[in-house]
This record gives C-alpha cells, sequence and structure tokens, in this order.
C-alpha cells in the first residue's frame, strides 16, 4: 500500500489472508467478465484382463474403449512389434545401418548402441494321461480360440524351469514336476516375437485340472482327436515328435 507522510512515497507491507484474495480476484474477474472453463470430464480407468501383469496388476486400459476395432488393427498392432527401432533408446540420435558380426544391424553413430534383435525364450510342457496330451484354449490373441500346449514366454528373473512350472500352475491350476527336457524349437509364427521354444516332459504332483490366465479351457485329447487348429508350428511339430517318442 502507498501512503505520503510530506516527505516522499513509502511503501507498507500488508498480510492478506486467502479469503481476502479469493474476494478480490473473484470481483476482479466478475467486473472483466472473465469465465473459468471447468476441466473435461477425466477418464476413469479398470485393470484390463488382457494386460494385466501378473503380480503388480498396475496395466490399465480405458473403460469402455475396445482394445481392438478389427482383426486388421490386432495384427497391424503386432506388427509393430517386430519393426526397428529409428531412433536410438539412449541418445535418440537417428539410426544407421551398418555391417556387424557379419550382419546388417542398426547402429547408433553417436554413441554406438547396436540394436540386436534376438528372439524371445519362452517354455512349453507336455502333460498325459493314459497317451491323451494336455492341450489348452487360448483366451486372448493371438490366436484366440486355437490350442496349444502350456507355455509362456520366461520372465526376465526366472529361470526356464521356474517359467515351466508356472504357466503350468496359472493355466491348467495344477503342480506339476519336470521330469526331463523334451527338446528346443525355433518359432516364427508368432506375431509377436520369434521365440527359442524349451519343452519339458512333466508329471502332475496335485491340484484340480481347471483353465486359468489367459486359457479358455483345459483338456486332454488322444492322438487321433488333436484339435485342428493348434496356433503354433512350434507346438503342432512338439505333438507330433512326442507321439512319434513313445511309439
Amino acid at each position: 500500500m502507498l501512503y505520503g507522510n510530506g516527505q516522499g512515497v513509502h511503501y507498507q507491507r500488508e498480510q492478506f489472508s486467502l479469503i481476502d484474495l479469493r474476494d478480490f480476484f473473484g470481483d476482479v474477474m466478475k467486473k472483466n467478465k472473465i469465465e473459468i472453463k471447468k476441466p473435461k470430464k477425466r477418464h476413469t480407468w479398470e485393470i484390463s484382463p488382457v494386460t494385466k501383469i501378473k503380480e503388480s496388476e498396475k496395466a490399465y486400459t480405458r473403460k469402455g474403449k475396445k482394445r481392438y476395432d478389427s482383426k486388421k488393427e490386432l495384427e497391424c498392432d503386432f506388427e509393430l512389434l517386430k519393426k526397428d527401432y529409428r531412433y536410438c533408446p539412449k541418445c535418440s540420435a537417428e539410426l544407421v545401418e551398418k555391417k556387424i558380426e557379419h550382419k546388417k544391424r542398426k547402429v547408433c553413430p553417436v554413441c554406438g548402441f547396436v540394436l540386436y534383435k534376438n528372439p524371445a525364450p519362452a517354455t512349453a510342457i507336455i502333460l498325459t494321461q493314459d497317451n491323451k496330451i494336455l492341450l489348452v484354449k487360448r483366451k486372448y490373441n493371438p490366436f484366440k480360440g486355437d490350442w496349444s500346449l502350456p507355455a509362456g514366454f520366461i520372465e526376465y528373473d526366472e529361470s526356464p524351469e521356474s517359467c515351466a512350472i508356472r504357466e503350468a500352475k496359472e493355466e491348467t491350476n495344477l503342480n506339476v514336476k519336470l521330469t526331463r527336457l523334451f527338446d528346443v524349437y525355433s518359432g516364427s509364427d508368432d506375431p509377436r516375437t520369434n521365440a527359442i521354444l524349451i519343452v519339458y516332459l512333466a508329471k502332475v504332483l496335485g491340484g484340480d485340472l481347471k483353465p486359468g490366465d489367459d486359457a479358455a479351457e483345459a483338456k486332454y485329447f488322444p492322438e487321433n482327436k488333436i484339435p485342428q487348429n493348434i496356433a503354433f508350428a512350434a507346438h503342432q511339430q512338439v505333438i507330433e515328435d512326442f507321439y512319434k517318442s513313445i511309439l
């Protein structure tokens, strides 16, 4: 506030409460016809059963919004997962192609980062009952509705053996013990990524058979009634090799 005493102008600091400030700015806004626009209604969120992270459960999707509107959109989204980086994930410089270790790879000319495209490791198990093999029907894409062995990708901090046991429990509710390594296969028909499939023979220790996680059904099939719609070529090859091995 300004005040005078005949010897010049002086300033005096006054304390204002929040209520005073609110009333002051309210009067100013009314006088100048200033309106505060209300924010748009915030989106609500819910946990997605498709992308649910098994432990943290912190993956979300917008409520009421479909993840994919068509099969074409789904295939396009999966195709993005296989595309190369254009920019360096370390320093953001544009990557260039260069021959590294006898193969053309994307390389960062600034920091030296090399983009290696490696297949993802996964495991599957063979469980049998009276020469019938256990298969699960996929609940989600890719290949929703097709059948496969109980299988899944290996987590960063687990061993292949632990992954096989975990996936068996999640998809079939069965507690299993691995008996031996059956074989290792290469898969290139998964739209998400190429895979290295490590397959184990196993036996059931306990639990009641019921589908869970991303499995819609779990059922034992005899060799002559194996479904025609097996999800992955590697799984089809595993089934054929298994029945050949027990002849």
